[in-house]
């Protein structure tokens, strides 16, 4: 059994893209992460219903804008709005190896083998391996699945890459720039690359 460490933590971390997209427009503005969150604090920069969610939203988008580096930032403000989403998305996948490993077993395959629909099986089958395999995710609990494969669920429809027909989510796949390929390869993100590969050529 593998003990690799895997998080549960997107359970409660939502999607947040227009929360990322403004975080990275007030870095290329020059603003520090310093300056963004007492932006945050005090005027509520990004409209949290709460002190503790406005903390959450300024926690994850500093994470994820900042995992990006300079040269994504910079791009993205370029790219057009389906481009942006899949770039939030790989900002997820930078920094959660259980998500990466959902999208290369699951997602890419169901592309690679012509299958263009996903299925609450297909996010049961896929935790039902993890709980398995490693020892880490066989000691969580029922509900603990459940939710994140919902979150999952989300963090592909707010992506752009399924949308809901009914019983199933139907895998809608994207044209991705080629500056975002480009910037993958840079830094050597090759499993995230072939993914993005994946997700356009089935465009």
């Amino acid at each position: 059994m593998s003990n690799k460490v895997y998080s549960a933590g997107l359970v409660s971390q939502r999607f947040w893209f227009y929360e990322i997209k403004q975080y990275i427009e007030m870095l290329n503005d020059g603003k520090t992460d310093k300056e963004i969150k007492q932006l945050s604090d005090e005027i509520n920069v990004f409209g949290a219903v709460s002190a503790n969610r406005a903390k959450e939203i300024f926690n994850a988008a500093r994470r994820r804008a900042n995992v990006l580096g300079k040269e994504m930032q910079e791009l993205f403000q370029k790219l057009n709005i389906d481009n942006q989403k899949i770039v939030t998305l790989i900002s997820v996948l930078m920094l959660n190896d259980l998500l990466l490993e959902f999208m290369l077993e699951v997602y890419q395959v169901k592309l690679q083998n012509g299958i263009m629909q996903l299925s609450t099986t297909d996010y049961k089958a896929f935790f039902s391996e993890k709980q398995r395999t490693n020892d880490v995710v066989a000691e969580w609990k029922p509900y603990t699945y459940n939710r994140l494969g919902s979150a999952y669920k989300n963090y592909l429809l707010e992506a752009g890459l399924i949308r809901e027909n009914g019983n199933v989510d139907i895998i809608t796949p994207k044209l991705i720039d080629s500056r975002v390929i480009a910037w993958l390869k840079s830094i050597n993100r090759l499993e995230i690359t072939e993914v993005a590969i994946t997700i356009t050529g089935g465009a």
